[in-house]
């Protein structure tokens, strides 16, 4: 059993989790590489940092937006640099052990909030837990999100964002704004990635 109040052991729970989980092939998730294709790079490059916040219970979702807002904007004002990859690997895990069942269920009603406020600053956020119900874009069955215990994920925008961001216009228009020249000259070739990036410009009305 893991003690309550042990950095060092969720820090080690958290480890084994991102290397025999999210950096590993899995057949559920509708595709080929890891769980995330970000991770492995990320571990390896030594860009990938874990907070351990036993403050945050979820006990109040008031009180964890703004905790979870104040990470998001400390991690955006970092000034992060692209790694030997050229790509800016840097992300943030904000654990939270001291977090349950009732704690989970906030964590998921504010989870659209927290991502709205990542997306206009450039970043993306993704919540994970034991019970956590979010599906794989590409196999809406598997439940690509459950993790041993509560955490945030927060990591610069992607190209292949486009798969969560597509949807909703003002979400969109900072990806687009971001990306569009990667898709102009054939930098994206994903055929997935390019059918909902063109539908949704054509879709809110932006300019090729």
């Amino acid at each position: 059993m893991i003690d309550e109040f042990n950095p060092d052991e969720h820090r080690s729970l958290v480890d084994s989790w991102l290397r025999e989980y999210v950096s590993v092939g899995d057949r559920r998730i509708g595709r080929s590489g890891p769980v995330c294709p970000f991770v492995p790079r990320a571990l390896n490059e030594h860009a990938l940092e874990t907070h351990i916040r036993y403050d945050i219970d979820g006990s109040d979702e008031p009180e964890l937006i703004d905790a979870l807002q104040t990470e998001i904007r400390e991690f955006g004002a970092a000034g992060h640099q692209p790694r030997s990859s050229g790509v800016l690997l840097d992300s943030w895990l904000i654990v939270m052990p001291r977090m349950g069942p009732d704690g989970w269920e906030r964590l998921d009603a504010a989870y659209e909030r927290l991502k709205d406020f990542a997306v206009q600053s450039g970043l993306m956020v993704g919540q994970f837990h034991p019970n956590c119900d979010e599906r794989a874009f590409r196999n809406s069955g598997f439940r690509v999100s459950i993790a041993p215990v509560a955490l945030l994920a927060i990591r610069h925008m992607a190209p292949h964002d486009v798969l969560f961001l597509h949807d909703s216009e003002r979400w969109f228009r900072v990806y687009h704004s971001r990306f569009h020249t990667y898709f102009e000259r054939g930098r994206v070739r994903d055929p997935l990635l390019l059918s909902l990036y063109r539908r949704a410009r054509d879709r809110h009305g932006l300019s090729a």
